[in-house]
């Protein structure tokens, strides 16, 4: 399949960046984020906990957290489900079964009450559409919110070598509004 040999591309590019490149980005595109989107209003924001090469959170996380706002990470609770429980500095934490850090709690919400969605990707596709993992839990939790008139703003971090001039998405993927890089800012509304 087509993504498949795409998804294996990038990431085995993402293997060859160095880690001390991979902290000048991820400062950079963070900084970025916080100068293009008004994160105070974003009173239920989901962020994620970074897996291999993706951008790291932790200065957008200490932005949140300086207007009190709730911050809620991606956790898998079935087969085919991803939720998303509230993030609390001190919260136990656990690896789920790809290695994957989750908070242990059961203080979820809806995605529908979200203001703001990072959302991790291994790439994307000229129209702004997710490649991730190949688990589809993204696409399957929030296909609902695609169609919504008030969706959250879906927000993608990464770097330049992940946008890619072609198209693969297909009507299952999410697609992003806004795509912050190295070098770029993609909006795709």
């Amino acid at each position: 399949m087509v993504k498949n040999k795409i998804r294996k591309s990038l990431l085995k590019q993402g293997q060859l960046l160095s880690s001390n490149s991979i902290k000048k980005i991820n400062c950079k595109i963070q900084k970025t984020a916080l100068d293009v989107i008004d994160i105070k209003e974003s009173k239920n924001t989901l962020l994620y906990f970074p897996y291999r090469n993706e951008i790291s959170i932790d200065i957008i996380i200490k932005e949140l957290l300086k207007y009190s706002n709730n911050i809620y990470m991606p956790r898998i609770v079935s087969e085919n489900t991803l939720k998303f429980n509230k993030f609390l500095e001190c919260e136990r934490l656990e690896k789920n079964k790809f290695g994957i850090n989750e908070i242990i709690n059961e203080d979820y919400i809806n995605p529908e009450s979200f203001n703001t969605m990072f959302i991790p990707f291994v790439g994307i596709d000229i129209n702004g559409y997710r490649l991730g993992y190949g688990g589809g839990f993204f696409d399957r939790t929030l296909k609902k919110l695609k169609s919504k008139k008030n969706k959250p703003l879906f927000i993608g971090l990464g770097y330049d070598y992940q946008i890619l001039d072609e198209a693969f998405g297909e009507s299952h993927d999410i697609k992003y509004d806004l795509i912050i890089t190295e070098s770029r800012i993609l909006s795709f509304n």
